[in-house]
């Protein structure tokens, strides 16, 4: 999506951030540099998991942990309007709790 020019927001935790940043550099700062791409690191004391959400004008795509820390092999997937809408108000809650890389990479 990035390469195609649409605009896309990515939040990743700062595990994962750290593992894309050493294993994929240089085209991980390529990426982040794109006019079109928002990435940022979840940032919220006490908390390294997300879930992993895909949301688009037409469906949402959802991907939660279990109660262990560790991805479920269930997703959520959905057409439906009231999913659309709680899985948006998910998105802005981590999306608050996230930094831009730049303030992340600074501490």
């Amino acid at each position: 999506m990035g390469e195609s020019g649409k605009d896309m927001t990515m939040i990743v935790t700062p595990k994962v951030f750290d593992r894309m940043k050493g294993e994929y550099g240089a085209r991980l700062e390529k990426f982040i540099g794109k006019e079109n791409v928002t990435f940022l690191v979840y940032n919220e004391k006490g908390k390294s998991i997300a879930p992993s959400m895909l949301i688009t004008d037409v469906f949402t795509y959802t991907y939660l942990f279990n109660n262990d820390g560790v991805y479920d092999n269930k997703m959520l997937i959905s057409f439906d309007d009231m999913t659309k809408s709680w899985t948006k108000e998910l998105y802005k809650h981590i999306k608050k709790s996230s930094v831009p890389v730049e303030q992340y990479e600074s501490k």
